[in-house]
């Protein structure tokens, strides 16, 4: 598995790949290491998922697919909603099925006078959806964890609840929690925010 080894892969191509470690011991890239043609994302195989996400620049970032929490270069990020009674909702550290999600934002600037056009990649993303269900509350929640060209890396929280809450949003680094934000949830609305990886 790629993510277990000391020594990572470097990226081809592009600043980051993504990669799918499988519970078997194998695993899936975006592209072949030795011919270094693409794959294609569509072919990996969700069912056999252990971990998901990025290598590139010596560094790793993933999550584990049976619980949903986050490992961003050595710090495990996990991140919760406690709602104005005190009930917790583990959004990650939780069991649920999960839906894969990678892509990159990039631009091209159209030049007439070339065939080569330069696409310039700014940046590049992974991490998943899923519907967490607890007491009569069903929260849909999708962290995307953003690696911006020349900036900080940041994930991006989506949350839509079936019903109102008046809570928190809490972020956990390494089991402690790091920070923690007011998130008024309305029945059927997404929520959005993007939050600083620290």
């Amino acid at each position: 598995m790629i993510f277990d080894k000391s020594q990572t892969p470097q990226a081809i191509d592009i600043p980051f790949n993504w990669v799918a470690d499988y519970t078997d011991g194998t695993n899936y890239t975006e592209y072949d290491f030795k011919t270094r043609k693409a794959n294609d994302f569509y072919k990996i195989e969700q069912d056999k998922i252990y971990r998901f996400g990025l290598i590139g620049d010596s560094m790793k970032f993933y999550f584990e697919m049976k619980d949903g929490h986050f490992h961003l270069h050595g710090k495990r990020l996990d991140v919760a909603y406690i709602d104005e009674n005190g009930n917790t909702f583990n959004l990650t550290n939780n069991k649920t099925k999960k839906d894969l999600i990678t892509y990159k934002q990039a631009y091209t600037i159209y030049n007439k006078n070339t065939v080569i056009q330069r696409t310039n990649i700014e940046s590049v993303n992974f991490g998943y959806k899923t519907k967490y269900v607890k007491n009569d509350v069903e929260l849909y929640f999708q962290p995307i964890v953003s690696f911006p060209s020349g900036e900080s890396a940041y994930v991006e929280i989506k949350l839509t609840s079936s019903k109102e809450l008046d809570g928190e949003i809490v972020f956990y680094i390494s089991g402690k929690e790091r920070e923690r934000f007011k998130a008024h949830l309305r029945k059927d609305i997404s929520g959005q925010m993007n939050w600083t990886v620290k």
